[in-house]
């Protein structure tokens, strides 16, 4: 923490020095645009860009330390923001503003007075928005078969599992290494309630690690005792294997998530860098734009989840910007942050007007910054996880999935690159609904998407595509290596036990592949993908077929 401490601190000050080292030639170039403005009345570009590095100035001079700088660039910025042309100004407002930027170089060659807002302590958890422990779990049981039969289940849906029989050997391996979560028996051969007793016992040892209690106990002692252990995850044996996968699921959520991604589109190569800083030290992974011309091609490529914009940009402004953003459909929800100077009121209601977000103010606390896109960056991902999302299953809906295969298509015809679309079908799984019940049923289909979801690469797409049929787009895959994986995938599922009790039983799936070289667009390849999986269910189900022209 202390190395992480003063490596922060270090890149903090190495961007001060660069900011120092270009503050005389700012103010000088500041002079010299006024002295052009005044010299020829009609030179609007002149005042135009000494407004600009007025605002910049204002900007970012308090968030490397000269607080007094920023102060002054505001009336300076306010001043000049209400003069139509250099022309119309009174002799006294042509002194004031001479004087007011001598004033700012006199300031500016004395020492930073203030870094209370470069070396601010974060406000938000260094690993919002990223995984950090991946997907190990710590099992403690002391009944052996259990826990291997438990181990056997989490690892075919991917978590790496470590096997403990009691506390002493557990509390050895936590000072090691820290796991996802850990599935306690409440009642270990050490003592009745011992598991409860442990966490209670250990809550600095055990770091925030997500708790599940496992006991055949079932009454107001047992589940007090959990209570007062501060977790709340408690099941009961024998374990409903998916009500286990579930829970564990809830517990970990926002472990292995993707890193929060923003956009930063300012002009001022420093102060971006310093802001981008900030984000990434908080976890999130930044790309910076200077230039408006190459900002829809980058949101195109880096998929931000929110957009950190100055409104003053040299070839339009911010609002602008957001107006061409927002023209395009798939853009309407993301997160639009401005970050300026302006305190003109009626500026900041255009902003929210025209697509804008929020309007936070320069210079920005780290705090600050860190809550403010921290916030909205969860909020986006929530409302678009319900608009593109299955509610049983958390796997993109019907649509969702073909707008990402048109688009995963399109991608592999530019790059010439291999892409393979599958259907995957539960095999007889009206004869599961119909002997177990549609709670089973749904039971099922949540199972194969976990598998799914744990199973395959962040890199590919998994959807409902209605029913017990889903679909998945394998980029940069032959058909030779999705069969593979797939088949590997199909195994597995057929390995997992559903029910509970006496009631338990197994299942199996079905599907056909087909190669994006074979077809030139989305609906042919869906179309060729679905011939396939006819062709495996008419084959005797359970297996994976590709599709051929005798289809």
């Amino acid at each position: 923490m202390i190395a992480s401490k003063l490596d922060r601190a270090a890149k903090f000050r190495k961007l001060q020095e660069i900011y120092l080292a270009e503050l005389p030639g700012k103010i000088d170039q500041m002079r010299r645009q006024w002295e052009v403005a005044q010299d020829d009345n009609s030179a609007s570009d002149a005042f135009g860009k000494l407004q600009k590095s007025t605002h910049n100035l204002a900007g970012s001079a308090g968030t490397f330390g000269y607080t007094s700088v920023t102060n002054i660039a505001r009336v300076l910025e306010a001043l000049i923001g209400q003069i139509e042309s250099v022309g119309q100004c009174t002799q006294k407002t042509v002194d004031t503003i001479s004087e007011l930027i001598e004033e700012i170089g006199v300031l500016a060659q004395q020492p930073p007075q203030d870094m209370s807002i470069a070396f601010a302590t974060p406000s938000v958890d260094k690993n919002s928005g990223s995984g950090a422990r991946g997907q190990l779990v710590y099992i403690v049981e002391d009944d052996a078969l259990l826990a291997k039969e438990i181990c056997d289940q989490l690892m075919r849906y991917g978590y790496d599992v470590e096997i403990y029989a009691g506390t002493t050997e557990l509390a050895s391996a936590l000072k090691n290494q820290v796991p996802a979560a850990m599935l306690i028996d409440l009642n270990l051969s050490e003592g009745r309630l011992s598991g409860s007793g442990f966490i209670s016992s250990n809550m600095s040892l055990l770091k925030d690690i997500p708790v599940l209690f496992i006991s055949s106990q079932d009454d107001w002692d047992a589940r007090l005792s959990v209570a007062r252990a501060g977790n709340s995850a408690y099941l009961t044996k024998p374990l409903d294997f998916n009500e286990l996968l579930d829970r564990l699921e809830l517990l970990t959520v926002g472990q292995n998530e993707d890193p929060y991604r923003v956009l930063l589109v300012d002009d001022d190569p420093v102060l971006a860098e310093h802001h981008a800083l900030i984000l990434a030290e908080a976890g999130m992974e930044t790309k910076i734009v200077a230039r408006m011309s190459e900002l829809l091609p980058v949101i195109s490529s880096f998929h931000p989840d929110l957009i950190l914009m100055d409104i003053f940009m040299p070839e339009c402004s911010g609002l602008e910007a957001a107006k061409v953003i927002r023209q395009k459909s798939e853009l309407l929800s993301i997160p639009i942050v401005f970050l300026s100077t302006e305190a003109n009121l009626k500026t900041q209601r255009d902003v929210l007007e025209l697509g804008g977000d929020a309007f936070l103010k320069k210079p920005i606390s780290q705090a600050h910054l860190l809550s403010s896109v921290a916030t909205r960056v969860s909020r986006f991902r929530k409302l678009r996880s319900q608009m593109q999302q299955d509610a049983l299953t958390g796997l993109f809906n019907h649509a969702t999935i073909k707008v990402r295969l048109t688009s995963e298509v399109d991608r592999a015809l530019r790059k010439n690159s291999p892409l393979v679309f599958a259907m995957l079908d539960i095999d007889h799984f009206k004869k599961v609904n119909d002997q177990y019940g549609h709670p089973a049923g749904d039971a099922v289909i949540k199972s194969i998407s976990r598998l799914l979801k744990k199973r395959l690469r962040k890199s590919d797409v998994v959807g409902r595509y209605g029913g017990e049929e889903f679909a998945v787009v394998l980029p940069e895959t032959t058909v030779h290596e999705a069969k593979k994986i797939l088949d590997n995938l199909r195994q597995q599922f057929s390995e997992i036990i559903h029910g509970q009790g006496v009631s338990t039983f197994s299942c199996t799936f079905s599907g056909g592949i087909a190669s994006v070289s074979s077809f030139g667009d989305a609906a042919t390849l869906v179309d060729a993908a679905d011939r396939a999986l006819y062709k495996a269910k008419d084959s005797g189900r359970n297996r994976i077929c590709e599709y051929d022209e005798k289809l």
